[in-house]
């Protein structure tokens, strides 16, 4: 499945709208956490707990996919937020995720040539590009194998 540069274009422009719409979010829940002085328990208490991180999902896979065994350094560490925003863009752009799971069956070296040409066009763009940055973490095989089975729970939970 071939990927136009009008596509990576609006890629980009949709992890920025998400990117700003998280920050803003976080920015309100900051401000209303110094607007209660007392943690009342009611709606703010709600508002976290309908607010489910998908880096906590995306944990949870690779908890599952790791078994019980001891973490090592690798899962000690957080996911990065912008690999959380590019797989909420991705879900939301069904070209992109029909690429994510088609090179999801490609062999681990292959599949790493096409997210390093993925990252290489959004470095061309932007040399510090967070989007490509996003694109070299997918390298790693617990990683991209926890984004692609967040993605089809997601597809089977709307289903």
């Amino acid at each position: 499945m071939n990927i136009n540069e009008g596509d990576l274009i609006k890629l980009r422009k949709d992890i920025e709208r998400v990117r700003k719409h998280e920050e803003s979010r976080k920015a309100k829940q900051a401000n209303e956490k110094d607007v209660q002085s007392t943690p009342s328990g009611g709606r703010a208490q709600s508002l976290r707990e309908d607010a489910v991180s998908i880096a906590v999902r995306l944990r949870e896979v690779l908890e599952k996919l790791l078994g019980p065994a001891g973490p090592s350094d690798e899962s000690l560490q957080a996911i990065p937020e912008h690999v959380v925003t590019l797989l909420q863009v991705i879900r939301d752009e069904p070209k992109f995720e029909q690429w994510i799971l088609a090179i999801d069956a490609l062999s681990p070296a292959l599949r790493n040539q096409q997210l390093q040409k993925m990252s290489f066009a959004f470095r061309i763009e932007d040399g510090n590009s967070t989007i490509a940055e996003s694109f070299d973490r997918l390298q790693d095989a617990n990683l991209f194998n926890a984004f692609c089975q967040s993605l089809r729970d997601e597809k089977q939970a709307s289903a």
